[in-house]
């Protein structure tokens, strides 16, 4: 069974090299039922069905889901949410695909000197990455567009147009995505096929549709990333591009402390597309006045290794915030091993982690008389505050060592 691959992987091996025997009372992780732990529409929809069997391990429920568009897998309660809007998605861009407006479209950008630039851009994530020498010259790297067009002299005029059809393109494609309330940087390769024609159609054939009027196919909300980023960041992927987004990015990183090395290394992560990037940097931007923020910024762009990774570190950072503006404001980041935990202001230690469901097990225990030993001097009061599920023996046991247990904090899917 495949793990999540950077953060939970570290964190588990080196809680293995202290953990004792188990002995009879420890947990195992349990496999789970969807129709216990998940809402009725999350389950089922118009167009998906999600799958009985549950299994968790290693921070994730995962998920298998059935779609009239094929089977998706969702490693985490995060990823569900987002699978099954691009699920709906996909449904309402089939459904303009049917139009006769559509196909007028496709005819008049079949007509048109435009047609490479389709071609150039099939994946949002590697944007460029297979472009003809003549366009590579205008790029750093895949995901980045030029900022020397119509600056730079070049003889090879017809490479400029191209780039501008590409960036055309690019553009109009984030801007259907985001109509939709889908990533346009997702790694589900349908609805990327399906973003490209209504993009093509849009950009090239001068298809002009209203998202507000397609039919709607019950999603469950926008799941883009994590609550501490709405409104202005559904603007800035639109509007922005990725080379755009990289260096705001960069600047509020650097502004906030960390290192040029963490920052380079982390904006380099392949995990992070354009979207989980500038989340998790906006969100920890929202840790306004906490310490230490660039060690988080190092972890993430060392240990990252996934999209479910990346999507650990957006959510924990939210997760964070939600803390530190509400209940429990937050003086500085730390590390217990490899995992961030937050010290409050008060003297808490607090341990805020995007964690699916959490059982007694052998690790879970060291892992506690870790954190015990970390706060002896600092105060000695804890908070474990998770995601999802903290299960009734794991509760039982940490609340009796003194720590205050709270979990469900952003509950997302479940019931």
């Amino acid at each position: 069974m495949r793990t999540l691959a950077g953060f939970a992987t570290v964190f588990l091996s080196a809680l293995a090299l202290h953990a004792q025997p188990a002995p009879s009372d420890y947990e195992e992780l349990p496999e789970l039922k969807a129709s216990e732990i998940l809402r009725d529409t999350v389950l089922n929809g118009p167009n998906h069905k999600v799958r009985e069997e549950v299994p968790t391990g290693s921070g994730a429920n995962r998920f298998t889901i059935d779609s009239n568009f094929g089977i998706f897998t969702a490693e985490g309660n995060a990823m569900l949410l987002r699978r099954i809007d691009e699920v709906n998605a996909i449904a309402r861009l089939k459904e303009v695909s049917k139009t006769d407006e559509f196909t007028e479209a496709l005819k008049k950008a079949a007509m048109k000197p435009v047609n490479t630039a389709k071609a150039l851009v099939t994946d949002p994530v590697k944007t460029l990455s297979a472009v003809p020498k003549g366009l590579k010259k205008f790029m750093n790297r895949a995901g980045d567009t030029v900022k020397s067009i119509g600056k730079k002299k070049d003889p090879e005029e017809s490479d400029t147009n191209r780039m501008q059809d590409v960036i055309g393109f690019t553009t109009a494609k984030r801007k259907v995505a985001i109509s939709l309330g889908v990533d346009p940087y997702t790694t589900n390769d349908v609805l990327q096929k399906e973003l490209d024609d209504i993009a093509w159609a849009n950009f090239a054939g001068g298809m002009v549709f209203s998202i507000g009027t397609m039919p709607i196919g019950g999603g469950v909300g926008m799941a883009l990333t994590a609550t501490q980023v709405t409104g202005n960041f559904e603007t800035m992927l639109r509007e922005k591009t990725p080379a755009d987004l990289k260096a705001m990015n960069r600047k509020i990183l650097l502004g906030m402390g960390a290192s040029t090395a963490d920052v380079d290394r982390f904006l380099k992560n392949p995990a992070f597309s354009p979207s989980a990037q500038t989340a998790f940097v906006l969100n920890l931007q929202a840790l306004d006045g906490v310490a230490n923020r660039g060690t988080f910024v190092r972890l993430a762009g060392t240990i990252s290794s996934s999209e479910a990774d990346a999507i650990f570190c957006v959510q924990t950072a939210a997760l964070m915030g939600n803390l530190h503006k509400g209940e429990k404001p937050l003086a500085r980041i730390e590390l217990l091993g490899d995992f961030p935990i937050c010290l409050a202001k008060d003297g808490t230690t607090v341990v805020a982690l995007q964690w699916d469901y959490a059982a007694f097990t052998p690790m879970a225990d060291q892992f506690a008389r870790d954190l015990s030993d970390f706060s002896k001097d600092k105060g000695g009061n804890r908070l474990v505050a998770l995601s999802g599920t903290v299960s009734p023996r794991l509760r039982q046991e940490l609340e009796a060592r003194g720590d205050t247990v709270k979990d469900r904090l952003a509950p997302g899917p479940l019931k």
